[in-house]
């Protein structure tokens, strides 16, 4: 498996994204949500991968609309890292391509995806059947 890294803008956030996809054929989503238009959001994810954020800080957490799931934020200087969901027992996750170092993407080639009128049930369906599977490595509270 490939393993691909970013970081916040200062440092105290880490992520990486392993898959067995070339990063050719990721699949490029933009989500058309006022949230996600505003912080121009590009995801990818992987079910057969993993996504693992590592932090010596408590990340921010956003939630609206459903509130189905929790928007990552670096607490210090605000960089978006993408959402997350915890299924059942499972957490998944959704990766903002954004904060990945020495990747080169299209991200003109984003598919919009529109979800508005989705339910929880399919909503949940479809993330646990498309989203990656996800750690989080924060501080003890």
């Amino acid at each position: 498996m490939a393993s691909y890294v970013g970081a916040c803008h200062c440092g105290i956030v880490h992520v990486e994204f392993r898959t067995e996809r070339d990063p050719n054929v990721w699949p490029l989503r933009q989500c058309t949500c006022s949230f996600c238009i505003r912080f121009a959001g590009v995801y990818t994810s992987d079910p057969a991968g993993a996504i693992a954020i590592q932090t010596n800080a408590e990340l921010k957490r956003y939630q609206f609309g459903q509130r189905t799931a929790e928007f990552l934020f670096c607490p210090n200087c605000g960089v978006y890292f993408g959402a997350t969901a915890l299924i059942g027992d499972a957490r998944f996750g959704v990766l903002s391509v954004r904060v990945l170092e020495r990747v080169l993407l299209d991200h003109g080639k984003a598919k919009p995806m529109d979800f508005d009128d989705e339910t929880v049930e399919l909503r949940t369906a479809r993330r646990r059947q498309n989203w990656t599977p996800m750690t989080i490595a924060e501080p003890p509270e």
